[in-house]
């Protein structure tokens, strides 16, 4: 059984990670992994409290970034890019609300993209049609 103080992607108070130093070795190993496979939203993304638990658990473990996202159910390099997206403090505090921006903007820009290249794609075809219709027809009528 998860003690009362483990990260769980269900806690809505999870406004800082605990620091890494900051928990024996022996607390650690009590820490349970948030459950990878149960938290997900509707479009099938991890759920922003489950990151942060996330983060939370692989910095305070004492695992490797490898074992401590196969105790979670997930990706290792899932799990890399979240810990580099949250940049822990000197004291291994996490800023969640930079962290929520980060996601936000890789998402903006996701969008934005795709927007571009449909933009890009209509331009071309407009062009090959002005293209056709400007130039005359080859071999008039008599």
């Amino acid at each position: 059984m998860a003690e009362a103080s483990s990260p769980s992607f269900s806690d809505s108070s999870l406004c800082s990670v605990p620091p890494v130093g900051a928990q024996s070795a022996a607390v650690a190993k009590a820490v349970a992994a948030p459950d990878g496979n149960t938290a997900r939203d509707a479009q099938g993304h991890f759920t922003q409290p489950f990151r942060v638990a996330a983060v939370g658990y692989a910095l305070s473990c004492g695992k490797t970034l490898k074992a401590a996202a196969r105790d979670m159910g997930i990706s290792d390099k899932t799990l890399g890019g979240w810990v580099s997206d949250a940049r822990p403090d000197a004291a291994g505090g996490v800023d969640v609300d930079r962290f929520d921006e980060l996601a936000q903007l890789r998402k903006d820009n996701r969008e934005l993209l795709a927007r571009t290249t449909r933009l890009t794609a209509e331009r071309d075809f407009l062009k090959k049609c002005a293209s056709y219709f400007a130039t005359p027809p080859k071999g008039g009528s008599r």
